[in-house]
């Protein structure tokens, strides 16, 4: 008599979640060489060197922004201020150094406020009892019109340069300093989420409020822990967006939001929460970045990237969307 498997409903289910699992891993790495293939092919200065460090710097703050959405992200929320609140603390930043010379002291200054909007979001949230999407999205608003008011509806320009070093200079192996700033905050989140309580209460939470109560998880905290890291990473990367720049604009820091979240689902995080991690982030933020660096220098109109770009977002959902967590759509 030869030994059969015994197949069963649930090793068919067990066998089906392991080959999504697999694709999901594996779609933004294939995405990814695809992208450098084709860019590569048609431009030589695609794979230049001098190109490669571009990317870096390209993607060292949307790494920082996407590495806060996914905590949002993991426990099935979602922040929609995460540009805004960026440009709020670099129109901050600008501020305090050209009229008070803080220096590298506006820092934790920048830090401070995005930590205040995380909590300004995660209070409205979490007490308030408004769906995350609806409060990130009024809170945009109104990040966005505190910065206008701060700017006076003009760039706000100054000249530190501590604060030019610390983003634009090139501390290691030539490798830009915001890259390696915005890495090295990636690696530590990415161990925090990874490896500690925390962490696993993310994956818990976004897996199912109600089973995360019953199993004695702290959901009010580890959700607002969720948005306090999200401000406080979309604060560190508005400074370093204005100190790369040396001057600091209103709706500088809009299109942060599309491509962060993007980069997240990209990378298989699903925006149904529970599922991924903030350490995927990484190959999402290479995905979108590569497709704009490698649009730009094949010079496709600006206008046609971000028609390409949403088609991108739709169809990453689409692929990686976790349907059978919806209970409806919302």
């Amino acid at each position: 008599m030869s030994n059969m498997a015994l197949v069963t409903p649930f090793t068919v289910g067990f066998q089906m979640v392991r080959r999504q699992a697999l694709f999901v891993t594996l779609l933004p790495v294939v995405l990814l060489v695809i992208e450098a293939l084709v860019f590569g092919l048609s431009n030589e200065r695609f794979l230049s060197m001098m190109n490669l460090f571009n990317v870096m710097r390209q993607s060292a703050i949307l790494l920082l922004v996407a590495t806060g959405s996914s905590f949002v992200i993991l426990v099935g929320s979602i922040d929609l201020s995460l540009g805004a609140v960026a440009t709020l603390t670099a129109i901050a930043t600008a501020l305090v150094v050209r009229d008070y010379s803080f220096g590298l002291w506006a820092l934790p200054v920048a830090m401070a406020i995005g930590l205040a909007a995380g909590a300004f979001n995660a209070a409205l949230h979490l007490l308030g009892r408004i769906p995350s999407f609806l409060t990130t999205l009024g809170t945009m608003g109104i990040f966005t019109g505190v910065s206008t008011w701060l700017a006076g509806g003009a760039n706000v320009v100054f000249s530190d340069s501590s604060i030019a070093c610390l983003a634009s200079g090139r501390m290691l192996l030539n490798i830009p300093n915001v890259a390696l700033w915005s890495l090295a905050l990636f690696l530590l989140c990415s161990l925090v989420a990874a490896r500690t309580h925390f962490g696993r209460n993310l994956m818990i939470v976004g897996g199912g409020e109600a089973v995360a109560e019953l199993s004695g998880v702290r959901v009010f905290a580890v959700k607002a822990g969720a948005f306090l890291m999200s401000g406080l990473l979309a604060g560190f990367a508005g400074f370093l967006l204005v100190a790369r720049s040396g001057t600091g604009a209103s709706r500088m820091g809009d299109d942060l939001m599309l491509d962060a979240i993007a980069a997240v689902v990209i990378g298989g995080t699903a925006l149904s929460g529970g599922i991924g991690g903030v350490h995927r982030a990484l190959f999402g933020v290479l995905v979108i970045t590569v497709m704009s660096n490698g649009l730009n220098v094949s010079g496709v109109n600006p206008f046609s990237q971000i028609v390409i770009k949403g088609v991108v977002v739709v169809l990453a959902v689409a692929l990686l969307l976790d349907r059978s967590k919806i209970e409806f759509v919302k």
